[in-house]
This record gives structure tokens, sequence and C-alpha cells, in this order.
């Protein structure tokens, strides 16, 4: 069996993994949705109403890609002062398997329903 600091270190560069995927994909979406619409007359054709659409998916992607790093930046400060694995609400453990499927998680499945039932959101659970 693998000591805690051995796990401590994969875990750290699982999430450094992560996070350089994640805020490579943000600021690649965040200068595309930046880029000006090129062609564009007074009367919109189908492509141009396409572009429009696109960016706006592109911009609730980005959305939810900035929060993904905030939450593995957190992850990382948690990891440092030994905090990770460990509920933020009710500070249980996080189940491995939870932890394996979303390696940035900040709360155990029971405390990450009631957040997604107060939020109106629909919940994940892993």
């Amino acid at each position: 069996m693998q000591d805690a600091l051995t796990l401590r270190g994969e875990r750290a560069r699982l999430l450094q993994q992560l996070l350089k995927r994640h805020a490579t994909e943000l600021a690649a979406r965040k200068h595309d949705l930046r880029r000006p619409l090129d062609g564009v007359d007074a009367v919109e054709d189908l492509e141009s109403i396409m572009m429009r659409e696109s960016r706006g998916l592109g911009a609730a992607v980005a959305s939810i890609q900035s929060r993904t790093v905030q939450l593995i930046e957190t992850s990382l400060r948690r990891l440092e002062s030994g905090t990770y694995g460990r509920c933020s609400d009710c500070n249980r453990p996080i189940g491995w398997p939870r932890l394996n499927a979303l390696p940035f998680a900040d709360a155990c499945r029971d405390c990450q329903e009631r957040r997604d039932q107060a939020d109106g959101a629909f919940p994940i659970l892993v």
C-alpha cells in the first residue's frame, strides 16, 4: 500500500495536469469569443446565425471551465493544507470513487446533493 506522501504527490500531479488542461482550454475559448465575427452584413445568413449560437454555447462552456479551474486551484490549496479529501461542509472523508471521478470535489456526495437541491441544479451523484 502506498504511503500518504506518495498518494499526496500523485494527487497533486493529477490536479496540476487538470489545471493546465482546463486553463489552456479556457484561454483558447476566451480568445475565440473575443474575435469579431467576419463578414456579417445587414442581412444575416444561416452561417452567421450559427456562429452566434456557437459563441453563446462557447460562453457557457467558458463559464463552466472557469469554475472548474477555480475548483482545481482550491483543491491544490486544500492538498497543501492537509484538508484535501475531506468534505468542506461536514468534514467527513469524501469517498475515493468520488475523488477519482472528480478529483477537485470539495464535498461528500450527501453534502453535494444538498447543495444541488438548494441551487436547483441537476445533481451529479458520484
